[in-house]
This record gives C-alpha cells, sequence and structure tokens, in this order.
C-alpha cells in the first residue's frame, strides 16, 4: 500500500490573489476566450445530465414550511457551480456562492459573497482556495469582452456599460482590452454623479475615453456594444428605436427591452442549454423574453438550434455573418471560475503565495485491515 500522505492545500486571500494576477484583465480575457474553445472542443464538463448548466441553484423560500428572514427577492440565491476543464487547465473545480442584494445596505456586505476550491482531478484532493469575488467578477466582464470582440469585433468604436458598479467596472476593463478599435466607453447611472465617480476611479486603467452620461436613450443610441450590468429592481430598460443596425447588446443583470428588436439569426448564448435552463428557473425579464421565443414563438419565432452559441463561434464552427442587431445571453458558466482561478493558482505557487492548509495528516477513520 502506498504511504499515508497529508491532506494539504494553498490558500490565498484575496490580496495575495490579486499579487497572483487575479485582477489582470488581458490574461483573463485571453484564458476565458480559451475556455470557449475548449468547451467546442469537447474538453470541458459541467453540471447535470449534459454536462453544461451554470449549477445547482437554490432559491428561497421554496418550499419551506417558515422562511421567516429567508423571504425571495432580486438575486437571492445560493448556487453551486462545479466544473472540469480539460486542456493544460486540468483542473476540478467548484464555485459555491450566496446572493442577497441587500447585503450592502443592510449587512456592509456584497451582493454575492463567493468561494472557490480547485480539486485534483484524478484524486479528489482539494489543491486550492479561495475568496471568489474578484475572481466571478473578473469572468463576468471578459465574457463580455470576449463576446464583444468575436461579434462586433473591429467595427466597435463606442461602448456604452449601463451600471457603475462592481460588474460595470470589469466589463469596461473587459471591453477596453478586447476591443483594439474602442475609442468611446460611455457609462451611464440616472444619477450622473455616480457615472462621474466611475470616471473619476477609472480613468488610469482605461485607454478609451470616458463618457459620463445619466440619459439612457443618449447612453445606447450609436453604440457598437451595450453591456447591462445593472441590477435593481425594476431592471434597467432598452428601446429598440435606441438601437443602430449594427450593434451588439450585453445583458448580464436583467433587462426589459423587447426581443423583436434584435434580428432572428443574431440571439446569441454562451452554451444554449446553460441559457434556457437560467431562462426556465430565473425570474428575469430578459431571460422570460428568451424563454417565450423559444418555447411559444412570442416577439421572435425561435427554435432552440436557431440560437448561436458563443463557443461555436469561438472554436471556428460558426463563421455566419454577425453584422446586425444581435443579443448575447451569458448567465455564467463554471468553467469560466475554475478557469481564471486556474491561472492565478498557478502564480500562486510559481511566487510561492498564500499559506498551506493542512486538513489532516491522516484520516482519523480508517480500514482496520
Amino acid at each position: 500500500m502506498t504511504e499515508q500522505q497529508p491532506v494539504e492545500l494553498r490558500f490565498c486571500s484575496q490580496e495575495e490573489g490579486i499579487e497572483a494576477g487575479l485582477a489582470d484583465m488581458d490574461r483573463c480575457v485571453e484564458t476565458i476566450d480559451y475556455v470557449f474553445g475548449l468547451y467546442n472542443d469537447g474538453r470541458v464538463l459541467m453540471g447535470n445530465p449534459g454536462h453544461d448548466m451554470h449549477g445547482h441553484v437554490t432559491s428561497f423560500p421554496g418550499n419551506l414550511s417558515n422562511a421567516e428572514g429567508l423571504e425571495s427577492g432580486p438575486d437571492r440565491r445560493f448556487s453551486a457551480m462545479p466544473a472540469y476543464v480539460g486542456g493544460d487547465i486540468h483542473e476540478m473545480g467548484i464555485k459555491w456562492y450566496g446572493s442577497n442584494i441587500t447585503n450592502p445596505a443592510e449587512r456592509g456586505l456584497p451582493r454575492s459573497i463567493h468561494t472557490i476550491t480547485l480539486n485534483d482531478p484524478l484524486s479528489g484532493k482539494p489543491e486550492f482556495l479561495i475568496d471568489g469575488q474578484v475572481a466571478s467578477a473578473m469572468r463576468t466582464g471578459a465574457v463580455a469582452g470576449v463576446g464583444a470582440a468575436r461579434i462586433q469585433g473591429d467595427r466597435a468604436t463606442t461602448a456604452t456599460v449601463i451600471g457603475p458598479g462592481v460588474v460595470g467596472q470589469t466589463s469596461a476593463l473587459a471591453l477596453d482590452s478586447a476591443l483594439d478599435s474602442l475609442e468611446t466607453l460611455r457609462i451611464f447611472h440616472p444619477e450622473l454623479w455616480k457615472a462621474e465617480a466611475f470616471e473619476a476611479e477609472m480613468a488610469g486603467d482605461l485607454d478609451a475615453e470616458i463618457d459620463p452620461i445619466s440619459s439612457p436613450a443618449e447612453a445606447v443610441t450609436g453604440a457598437d456594444v451595450t453591456v447591462v450590468a445593472a441590477t435593481g429592481s425594476p431592471p434597467p430598460k432598452i428601446e429598440g428605436s435606441w438601437l443602430q443596425d449594427d450593434c451588439l447588446v450585453v445583458p448580464l443583470g436583467d433587462l426589459r427591452t423587447d426581443l423583436s428588436s434584435f434580428d432572428e439569426d443574431l440571439v446569441f448564448c454562451d452554451v444554449r442549454r446553460n441559457t434556457l435552463e437560467f431562462a426556465a428557473h430565473m425570474d428575469w425579464q430578459v431571460m422570460n423574453a428568451l424563454a417565450a421565443a423559444v418555447d411559444d414563438g412570442i416577439g421572435l419565432d425561435l427554435e432552440e438550434s436557431d440560437l448561436r452559441a458563443l463557443h461555436e463561434v469561438v472554436g471556428g464552427e460558426d463563421t455566419a455573418s454577425t453584422a446586425g442587431r444581435s443579443i448575447l445571453y451569458s448567465p455564467g458558466l463554471p468553467m469560466e471560475d475554475v478557469a481564471w482561478t486556474t491561472r492565478v493558482y498557478e502564480n500562486a505557487v510559481e511566487q510561492d503565495l498564500g499559506q498551506t492548509l493542512t486538513m489532516f495528516e491522516e484520516p482519523y477513520f480508517s480500514k482496520p485491515y
């Protein structure tokens, strides 16, 4: 029998993760593009029988007999998001998070609180543990950047970010990184001072000129790419008349818009089944519109097969034109978290950042023979 080995893992604080490159958006965009290509090559596994799902979501109040203090609300959920990513990443991992939109105001906590663990895919041994706040925000913004680069590409000179919060910041960084042609980045908030605060905070990090705007119509009209990165109720609204003939809208949060404003052959998603599963279980208006189009032909008359998948565009399987009014649904995939966190883990090992945690030297229970 092989000699018993201790079970140890590396732990990095958020600050140590930053030192290991956690906030390096150029590398993150590159990694997220790479993992979509891996998925298209059949080298990624995620949850559920189809291995293509966001994860297991637990929403409150469910069927609890006493849900006092656990009432439903916008973004009120827990989710476990496992994935195996192959290629030179070759890691198993899971992101576990809880989300409550009242956290900042009532508890002084972020809206969502994340933990990411990486495991050796052969033994199951935990290898890395890190706070998932930054990784999750980074990969969410990076998907918008990858989508914009793959769908709009060099046609995009003006982009709009609706919402100057955390995901708005990472979306801006990703658009600036992924779009070589980007000249102007508009940032919208109905309270102009918040958009101006974004400009003051982010001006040194972006090459594009930042334009704070408080009018939604002015923010969206003429934009080549619009990323919706706002939370709250009611969600932001985009009128079809504001959209130019060739543009992309990426709703990273909920959005009120008429799906018929977009070309029926330009409805994109990250992975078809993931997006439709999300649409079936999350009561977001923008997701409900997609479900209505696929299930009932409302807004647009779509079949599941009509949805164009980002992984097929990245993988070169989908080479059809992307010019026109397009929308990209990307509710989030655990492969993104695992891929980006692995790159950070590799850097942490190389730079010897973090600390080693010992779970046990030898198991308390074992076979007596």
